[in-house]
């Protein structure tokens, strides 16, 4: 079965990004644009992965894409959700570590959390119901919530999800939503995307009341037990690139983990010619596409006699 990241509904729900492309070689899709100036398109995987098959013909997807005329590709890759590295450095430019996501992985032993963990999901319980829900029965609860998110931590592209998204997360197989209420309200959920025995953390957000509850150590605690079909779960990382060990976000994660995946990052200029005029006056060569990189400023004497 298709992964749902790869399904072609799930592209389509993501057209605040670009215009979905399948990559039947690959069995998964992307997601082309406009490249910042020159009239061009270029291709990026879908948020937050994109899914290639392990046994994909990575050669023969770049060259649909570079057929479509596209300039360039860039994905994030799952660490086991992707083809061995072999290949995948063989048909792509670069393959880089890209940031690090939190799992717990059942091999290496039950959840045991820690002292700081236990106390807010004692004290959780104590505030809030939680049980798994149909993300459809709870659908303008769940985009509040989210919406509130956005709100508050002024997020945008990538992240600024449409409601078509959200309708979209609703029936896509695999979605598991958790929730924890309070007086019957929805004050905290979140969303795994699950396949083949592995769930990914999609989405999770609070309200005031429910951030005041500490509801999310309550969900996540949950959803560990309940997620008992998947050997392991992948929590994400921090925002951004983040690992500081003092980041809120990465260690409310790393509290439900015992382990680490470095998620990766791939990229290939499908058009040299049109990639190099394209980065003419960027200077940040460690970020890809370059054309969507930082640009060099001119000195300020640089047009003075």
């Amino acid at each position: 079965m298709t992964h749902p990241y790869a399904s072609a509904a799930y592209a389509q729900s993501l057209r605040h990004l670009g215009e979905p492309l399948a990559v039947p070689e690959w069995e998964g899709q992307v997601l082309t644009r406009p490249t910042p100036r020159g009239g061009r398109r270029d291709a990026m995987g879908p948020y937050p992965l994109a899914v290639i098959a392990p046994g994909a013909d990575l050669a023969a997807g770049l060259n649909r894409l570079s057929d479509a005329g596209l300039v360039s590709v860039v994905a994030v890759l799952d660490d086991r959700q992707r083809p061995s590295m072999e290949p995948l450095s063989a048909a792509f430019d670069f393959v880089r570590p890209f940031k690090s996501h939190f799992l717990h992985d059942r091999s290496l032993g039950p959840l045991e959390l820690g002292k700081h963990h236990r106390y807010e999901v004692r004290r959780a319980l104590t505030r809030v119901d939680v049980a798994e829900i149909r993300l459809g029965d709870h659908q303008s609860a769940w985009q509040a919530l989210y919406d509130e998110l956005v709100q508050r931590r002024g997020l945008a592209d990538a992240h600024a999800f449409p409601a078509a998204h959200h309708r979209t997360l609703a029936g896509l197989p695999g979605l598991r939503a958790f929730g924890a209420f309070i007086d019957g309200r929805l004050v905290s959920a979140h969303l795994f995307v699950t396949h083949d025995g592995y769930a990914m953390s999609h989405l999770a957000a609070s309200s005031a009341e429910g951030y005041a509850s500490g509801a999310a150590y309550a969900v996540n605690h949950f959803a560990v037990g309940a997620l008992d079909d998947c050997a392991a779960i992948n929590f994400g990382g921090g925002a951004g690139l983040s690992t500081d060990p003092a980041d809120g976000l990465v260690r409310f994660k790393k509290g439900f983990a015992n382990c680490t995946a470095t998620a990766w990052l791939a990229g290939k200029v499908l058009d040299p010619d049109a990639y190099r005029s394209l980065g003419a006056g960027h200077d940040d060569e460690a970020f890809f596409p370059a054309y969507r990189g930082a640009t060099v400023r001119e000195p300020a004497n640089a047009h003075q006699g």
